[in-house]
């Protein structure tokens, strides 16, 4: 898949969530102004897109009910920033909603790691690290975070969701 095969894929999933659910107000965050422009042309009415760091939200205290964050884990270079941003920015309650691929099979995450990723990153991806179980739990309990659920789906599909307390 091109970069912007997966902008297209990731923009279109955002613009069928908040077309379904119309009387919610939805913030999108990327890393990449060209990337937020790309979501801007999409004028969704319940939207706003942001520039910012998924490490270092640049949103207010208690200022979300949900977070999700489908399919850029796999980006961030401190994944405990990551979380203690969650902390920070969900509501007392609030849920984090965590999709990325993973598996826990230590050779194929060896393979994603040392071949699949730099070959990706050549291409100009920016991919880190696979996801992982452990990681994901030591970050959320750090961060004071509760890990309510964590799947790994068919095709390698990690689905978590964590609350704040």
């Amino acid at each position: 898949m091109t970069n912007e095969e997966y902008k297209k894929l990731s923009i279109d999933g955002f613009t069928k969530v908040a077309e379904k659910y119309p009387d919610r107000h939805y913030t999108g965050l990327d890393l990449t102004p060209a990337m937020i422009e790309q979501a801007r042309k999409k004028n969704i009415p319940n939207a706003e897109f942001v520039v910012g760091d998924c490490e270092n939200f640049p949103f207010d205290e208690n200022a979300f009910d949900v977070i999700i964050c489908s399919n850029s884990f796999h980006h961030y270079p401190n994944p405990q920033a990551f979380f203690d941003s969650v902390k920070r920015c969900l509501r007392p309650g609030g849920r984090l909603i965590l999709r990325d691929v993973t598996s826990d099979n230590r050779l194929l995450l060896w393979f994603m790691d040392n071949i699949e990723l730099p070959i990706a990153n050549m291409l100009g991806h920016g991919d880190v690290r696979a996801a992982r179980r452990k990681t994901v739990m030591e970050c959320c309990k750090k961060a004071g975070l509760k890990v309510e659920k964590f799947e790994i789906r068919k095709g390698m599909r990690m689905h978590c969701v964590i609350r704040k307390a």
